[in-house]
């Protein structure tokens, strides 16, 4: 029915065209130019042509012409009826376009069927094989099969007007579930990853930096003097990469910007790294391991295979962008075969690519769905294609064949050139095999549990944080240990300084919080106290009796008290007055590596305590 619907078409066409400009040309370049420079004349004559139905045949008066055949699926298939290899029949495109030639020029077919299935081949001693070599020996007149152009088959064979482009491509076996180990680090780029490393190390020591000015520029104000250690600069930036939050509390402007343009920026960068890694652990894409010829130089474990015909041995003999090939099979990792049933199993063993013309395996791939479907309803399709490059030069001509100064060539070329301008022979080609891609590579979001495979770069992070971890454990136990010896070693009559009181306040209290009173705990300990003498900036040594007359009056000296020594600090010159500068150095509080004395006073009914740093006062 399908072969009649066609041979309608073809006949309705045919007799709505007529005599046009003829097209002897074979050099794709050359054909190209001519239509293009005939361009202009050849509509008005076709659109001539069918307003007066003009219609022009060439009777053959029934003469037998032989046709050179093979069985080469999609395009056709040879049948013999009742077991007799005279009796040929067949199916597809190329039958049914020979038999249409038949009916319009009015002669009799003889299919002549090769010996090898093979449209063109030459052998080790220069002899065609296939169909060529029945029209290089003129036993057949034409074939109707797509014949690819070469100038070598063009030497030995007169070519068809060419009806249009073929590629080559191929066979991959369809890729198992591939895990995405590497899923932490897929959603930026390593340059985006280098960046984000580099801010995350910088804004830590910046932020430390830009507090240390400030303290330095602000000397001696109550507020602006406190310093955040540079350890909790640094985990802040990494507790608020991780979204913990922090208790640092910025009491500047420009510390507030730093923190908050951090916040900014780890927000931005989060939120786009928690997308893409959602999309990339759901999106349901299988990726083939052999996408173009490059990628099998890459994969030691594939090696390619291609069917043993004419025109595709050339291409990979000679063209210069299959230079891989040609190594490979130097290798031994590349060769031809005679069977492409052969070439398909050793596809789905997956140690082999097929290389063949597109739509040869489009239509190998339809069929394998075809019988799976039927074994297991619910089984994906086995294979897929890819291009064998994408490179316009690897796009070839075709056309039909016929034989060396054959007289039927300029008259069946009226005939397929109507069928190609009207779009009907591209038709009939790309309908050799269906339209509707049944085998795609499934792309889309899908939900899925995450298997363990997944989740490798985990657990690698884990174990790279246990095992610096307990290499920092042991680097800090050896360093305390060598820090008691040394102290033990001390003594501390030698390290006393001379002062008023033989007990030396030294504490380490770890972060206060603003206007906390320490508890002080009294020890034997000792820190090296500052000379009295170098205290000559901030401390100002006065008798006391006078300024406590006078500080009730005052309202820029405050009373307080360091410890259990008595102090004035007076707010407009920014000094501590005192009778004994030597006394401060036996009320010395060391919290987080800094030395302070805390200046406790009253203000409001309300104790309130001011810490001061030792260094601020030199």
């Amino acid at each position: 029915m399908t072969s009649f619907a066609k041979s309608i078409m073809l006949s309705v066409c045919l007799g709505l065209v007529g005599e046009y400009k003829d097209y002897s040309l074979t050099q794709p370049e050359q054909l190209i130019n001519k239509l293009v420079i005939d361009n202009k004349a050849y509509i008005p004559s076709c659109l001539a042509a069918v307003d007066g139905e003009i219609i022009t045949h060439t009777n053959l008066l029934g003469i037998r012409i032989p046709v050179a055949l093979i069985h080469l699926p999609p395009f056709l298939d040879i049948l013999y009826e009742d077991g007799n290899p005279d009796n040929v029949r067949g199916k597809g495109m190329s039958w049914d376009l020979m038999n249409t030639l038949a009916s319009h020029f009015n002669f009799t077919p003889v299919p002549l069927v090769a010996k090898h299935d093979v449209v063109g081949l030459k052998d080790e001693t220069g002899q065609w094989q296939g169909a060529l070599q029945l029209l290089y020996s003129k036993e057949a007149e034409l074939t109707v099969l797509p014949m690819t152009y070469s100038e070598e088959r063009q030497q030995d064979f007169e070519f068809s007007i060419l009806l249009g482009t073929t590629s080559f491509g191929i066979l991959v076996k369809r890729p198992e579930y591939s895990p995405k180990p590497d899923a932490l680090l897929s959603p930026f780029k390593k340059d985006v990853w280098w960046w984000i490393l580099g801010s995350t190390a910088a804004m830590g020591p910046l932020i430390y930096f830009i507090i240390v000015i400030r303290v330095r520029l602000c000397r001696g104000d109550p507020t602006l003097t406190r310093i955040i250690p540079f350890d909790h600069c640094v985990w802040f930036v990494y507790g608020a990469m991780m979204k913990q939050g922090s208790t640092l509390s910025p009491i500047s402007d420009s510390s507030r910007i730093l923190f908050a343009t951090w916040w900014l920026f780890i927000m931005i960068v989060t939120s786009f790294y928690t997308a893409n890694l959602t999309a990339f652990l759901t999106f349901n894409g299988l990726k083939l391991p052999i996408q173009n010829v490059k990628d099998l130089a890459q994969d030691p474990s594939i090696s390619w295979i291609a069917y043993n015909d004419g025109a595709l041995v050339e291409i990979i003999k000679n063209h210069g962008k299959l230079s891989i090939l040609r190594e490979l099979k130097d290798e031994g990792r590349g060769g031809f075969t005679e069977s492409r049933s052969e070439a398909i199993r050793l596809v789905n063993e997956g140690t082999h690519v097929y290389i063949d013309d597109i739509r040869i395996l489009s239509h190998i791939i339809q069929e394998d769905y075809k019988v799976q479907q039927k074994r297991h309803p619910k089984s994906p399709c086995r294979f897929y294609t890819a291009p064998l490059a994408s490179d316009k030069d690897l796009t070839f001509w075709y056309g039909y064949g016929f034989k060396k100064g054959s007289r039927f060539k300029n008259i069946f070329d009226r005939f397929f050139r109507r069928l190609s301008v009207f779009g009907i022979m591209d038709y009939l080609h790309l309908n050799a095999t269906s339209n509707l891609p049944v085998c795609t590579l499934p792309k889309g979001f899908k939900e899925r549990q995450l298997q363990m495979r997944d989740l490798v770069t985990t657990y690698i992070l884990a174990a790279i944080g246990y095992v610096v971890a307990c290499i920092l454990l042991l680097f800090e136990f050896f360093c305390r240990k060598k820090s008691s010896r040394r102290m033990r070693k001390r003594t501390i009559t030698s390290k006393l300084p001379p002062s008023n009181d033989a007990s030396i306040t030294v504490m380490n209290i770890g972060h206060l919080k603003e206007f906390s009173v320490p508890t002080v705990e009294w020890s034997k300990a000792v820190y090296p106290a500052v000379a009295a003498k170098k205290m000559s900036n901030n401390v100002h040594q006065k008798n006391m009796k006078n300024s406590k007359l006078g500080a009730a009056s005052n309202p820029d000296l405050i009373m307080g008290r360091i410890s259990n020594v008595d102090v004035l600090w007076d707010k407009k010159s920014n000094r501590l007055i005192m009778d004994d500068l030597s006394k401060l150095r036996g009320n010395i509080i060391i919290i987080d590596g800094i030395p302070y004395v805390m200046f406790q006073y009253t203000d409001n009914a309300e104790l309130k305590v001011q810490k001061l740093i030792v260094s601020d006062l030199m």
